[in-house]
């Protein structure tokens, strides 16, 4: 009689234990699985997004070069102080106008893009310094220019190249 307790007390653990086990399994597969799906779903829609944010910051920054701006600018300002403060002011509200964009971009890219920024600012800043403020603004424009010619590649570029070069690892 002990005998028989025991072999059904054995077999009901044994037959707890694979059910645990197999429901166990199932449960974990389906999990793995929605995740997947989870994940699929969230890139169909994140990886527009970043897309964009790439986009927008390569925008930013061709909106804020230099040349581009001295070509939006330069017929709006008559002196040298008119046209400095009128690209600073570009630059500050195109960056205000991107500024979430650093959630989309890796901290690589936004630092480059924040640094590029500064370059322009510190740029401008300088040979603005060396120019008479009420002088005209042909002045400050011609001195950019050269400035620009002078260095070479632009900071510009640089940025955007690195900035493509991520955008194309997530495709």
């Amino acid at each position: 009689m002990y005998d028989n307790i025991i072999i059904i007390v054995a077999f009901g653990v044994l037959l707890i234990t694979s059910i645990y086990l197999v429901l166990n399994r199932v449960l974990t597969s389906d999990e793995r699985r929605r995740n997947i799906e989870l994940l699929k779903s969230s890139r169909t829609i994140t990886v527009p997004m970043r897309l964009q944010a790439y986009e927008r910051l390569i925008l930013f920054l061709e909106r804020i070069s230099p040349d581009t701006l001295l070509l939006r600018l330069k017929s709006q300002c008559r002196t040298n102080s008119d046209l400095h403060l009128a690209i600073l002011q570009q630059i500050r509200s195109e960056y205000e106008h991107n500024i979430s964009q650093q959630l989309y971009v890796s901290d690589e890219i936004w630092s480059c893009v924040k640094e590029t920024k500064e370059q322009i600012v510190v740029l401008v800043n300088e040979i603005a310094n060396r120019t008479r403020s009420d002088g005209d603004s042909m002045i400050l424009t011609k001195l950019i220019m050269d400035k620009l010619v002078e260095n070479g590649e632009s900071p510009v570029s640089a940025t955007i190249r690195k900035i493509k070069a991520e955008a194309r690892k997530i495709l």
